[in-house]
């Protein structure tokens, strides 16, 4: 099970659920400690309000764990008095912690048995790894991942352009990705996708649980179906909703479009194929488009494009796609 849904513990906690609720529930306590001392805490709270708890209740618990699981942006745990000591909560529906650092990291290796690995996807391939503790990740062209042996404390990974991550959960073993923005995110759920490039604005889309991100000490929380941008300049902070099918398009080989107009449509395309797009200006003229569309090759999506929304197509160059 791993996960829980948050409006289910919200509603067993308050005694506003059915027996199969309560089962459900019940179950996901005994997968491990630390998911049963996050109930406990989280009804100690309840007691305290005299009142039903709401989802407000829970993100401002979450934000005071994470604010003493990583104080200033540093993991090291210094509590010594609670009983349920924050470290608990590392093992939650999934362990993953995602540090940000300025700059691509190289580590030269020194040991045979723990060399640095590669996977780096060329221009316009994506890819599939599955990573020595079965964590899958998804990546677009143009991207690079590399990790050393996992069989450490820590499993660590640095990432350059875009990748879904679906990450295995081991307790108090947390999944830490290195990028090149200055964000420390953790991750209470399993699968999400992270963008970053260089002089970009990067972004982080959950499809499932719950995402705690830190940034000039103050945490900011992401549910599922909810994106944060960090501005690449002013590292500006901005949420916002984002259809959980969006976040996981690499995972499922599927575009989804919300509405989008030419720009928009344009920005995924290049992105996902990894070639420049250019909009004229008849282009604005064509219709706005919601709807998902499967990758069976770029000839059939921008035909299907085509047709749904009046938009023309011609390859400039190789590398270089005319919307008009």
């Amino acid at each position: 099970m791993n996960t829980i849904n948050w409006e289910l513990l919200i509603n067993y906690i308050n005694g506003d659920c059915s027996n199969h609720e309560m089962q459900q529930v019940q179950q996901w306590c005994a997968e491990q400690t630390g998911n049963r001392y996050l109930l406990t805490y989280l009804e100690r709270r309840q007691a305290e309000l005299q009142q039903p708890l709401k989802q407000a209740d829970i993100d401002e618990q979450w934000m005071h764990l994470l604010s003493r699981m990583f104080p200033h942006n540093n993991n090291t745990i210094n509590d010594q008095t609670n009983p349920y000591k924050p470290y608990w909560f590392l093992g939650l529906a999934a362990s993953l912690m995602l540090f940000s650092m300025l700059g691509w990291f190289y580590y030269k290796s020194t040991s045979v048995n723990n060399q640095l690995q590669f996977v780096q996807t060329n221009a316009n391939t994506r890819s599939k790894v599955t990573l020595p503790d079965g964590t899958l990740v998804y990546l677009v062209p143009d991207s690079k991942i590399s990790f050393k042996d996992f069989n450490g404390p820590k499993r660590e990974v640095n990432l350059y352009g875009e990748a879904f991550f679906d990450v295995k959960h081991i307790s108090n073993r947390p999944f830490i990705i290195r990028t090149t923005e200055r964000l420390s995110i953790t991750v209470l759920g399993t699968s999400f996708n992270v963008y970053v490039r260089r002089h970009t604005t990067a972004e982080v889309k959950v499809a499932t649980g719950l995402v705690g991100v830190i940034t000039d000490n103050h945490t900011h929380f992401l549910k599922a179906g909810e994106e944060l941008t960090s501005n690449a300049e002013s590292h500006a902070i901005t949420i916002k909703p984002v259809i959980v099918k969006e976040a996981s398009e690499l995972q499922n080989g599927t575009l989804v479009f919300n509405n989008c107009d030419a720009h928009e449509i344009a920005q995924k395309i290049q992105r996902w194929y990894n070639i420049k797009v250019k909009v004229l200006p008849t282009a604005k003229k064509a219709r706005r488009f919601s709807g998902e569309m499967k990758d069976t090759g770029m000839a059939d999506l921008l035909n299907g494009l085509s047709y749904a929304t009046g938009i023309h197509y011609q390859f400039e160059k190789t590398n270089t796609l005319l919307l008009f």
